[in-house]
């Protein structure tokens, strides 16, 4: 765990006015240099005190997924200072209450922010590929490729083979996309001895690496950012957050929650022990939040890499006769799938993210996915309003 909540914080730290104080130079190389740093700016701008220029500085597209994950921290840090403020009976704490409703509004913010940088990217990559956005048809079929995995992979190989294409498994996770991406040659990120090292550690002693490497959110493991270890990663940090939360009391792995009722009359040491466990969940939320937007960008230029590799258009080819025949062998699950969807399409059946969103999207699969294997059980009679075999044909090209 953390050291004491009360730990000492640096005696250079800028107050919140004094970072508008600074220009823009300084403050440029105020908010790279160090990530206690830029969490100070982040606070000052969603507190009002930055200039104009300052505010769009923070918020430039190049930046503003590290200004999510600053503004991340400080909201627990916030609630944290709150929450040992209130226990003590610090006056204070009015003050920090109201500083973290200001963070949390511009986080808010933030996050709307990189929605729309991550929708627009996603546009730039559907056009380059001469594709709109998602539809129904597509998401479908992918749907029906994870549901029917087993036989899918059988007819990829198949199809791989007939335009003689070296068989490469469609990969089941962003993890999966992430290693062989490495593994072409499409990240260049060296294997170095520390990534030798940390690769060669156990569950326990690459946990402990993890947890270390959160506890001191200016200075980064450089190696644990590597290709080959986000898998790790994420296990490492998905168990740290399992054995973190009961401690801290936490409603859950991303939300700290209310404190429990009898917290004010707990004594010292055991309000600590709780306080110190919430400060180090909010160090792994902040690390959950770096990983995340690390692997979403190293599956982005893998994909990038492969929409202009040579064998690409024969790759493409190969994977729409897949799904082509696994949708001729399935055409009651394709209806089924295919219905699911089509509530949250557009008129043309695509499926815009503004509607569709990630969260909605995952939580139709998943239902969807129940839905197919009920289908797959041999004792299940289907209705004959899905018997009809749905047109589920690769969109065209636009």
């Amino acid at each position: 765990m953390l050291a004491s909540s009360d730990a000492a914080q640096p005696q250079n730290r800028l107050r919140l006015r004094e970072v508008a104080d600074l220009d823009d130079t300084e403050f440029s190389d105020y908010v790279q240099d160090r990530f206690n740093q830029l969490v100070t700016a982040a606070i000052a701008d969603a507190a009002g005190y930055l200039r104009p220029v300052q505010h769009d500085l923070l918020h430039a597209p190049h930046r503003v997924h590290d200004l999510r994950d600053a503004l991340t921290f400080a909201e627990g840090d916030l609630q944290l200072a709150g929450e040992r403020m209130s226990y003590r009976r610090d006056p204070r704490a009015a003050h920090t209450s109201r500083r973290l409703r200001q963070v949390r509004t511009a986080l808010h913010q933030v996050h709307r922010e990189t929605a729309a940088l991550s929708r627009a990217e996603n546009r730039r990559h559907d056009a380059a590929a001469g594709r709109g956005a998602t539809d129904t048809a597509t998401t479908a079929r992918s749907w029906l490729a994870h549901a029917y995995h087993a036989r899918f992979a059988q007819l990829l190989t198949q199809a791989q083979t007939a335009v003689g294409l070296p068989v490469r498994p469609l990969a089941k996770d962003i993890f999966d996309t992430i290693e062989e991406g490495w593994a072409d040659g499409h990240l260049t990120a060296p294997s170095t001895p520390d990534v030798e090292r940390l690769l060669a550690r156990g569950v326990v002693a690459f946990r402990s690496a993890v947890a270390d490497d959160a506890r001191d959110q200016n200075d980064r493991v450089p190696a644990l950012r590597h290709p080959l270890l986000q898998r790790r990663w994420n296990m490492a940090l998905d168990e740290l957050a399992a054995l973190t939360v009961p401690v801290a009391r936490a409603s859950s792995a991303s939300a700290l929650g209310a404190l429990p009722s009898d917290f004010s009359h707990l004594p010292e040491p055991d309000a600590f022990k709780i306080l110190n466990a919430r400060r180090f969940l909010v160090a792994i939320r902040q690390r959950r939040a770096e990983h995340t937007g690390l692997i979403n960008q190293y599956a982005g230029i893998v994909t990038g890499q492969r929409r202009v590799a040579p064998d690409h258009d024969l790759r493409s080819q190969a994977l729409d006769t897949a799904l082509d025949r696994l949708v001729a062998e399935h055409p009651a699950a394709a209806t089924l799938a295919l219905a699911r969807l089509r509530p949250y399409a557009t008129a043309d059946g695509r499926l815009e993210e503004d509607v569709f969103t990630p969260a909605l999207r995952a939580q139709v699969k998943r239902e969807v996915l129940a839905d197919l294997a009920v289908i797959r059980r041999p004792d299940v009679v289907l209705p004959a309003t899905i018997v009809p075999r749905p047109v589920l044909a690769a969109p065209a090209a636009r």
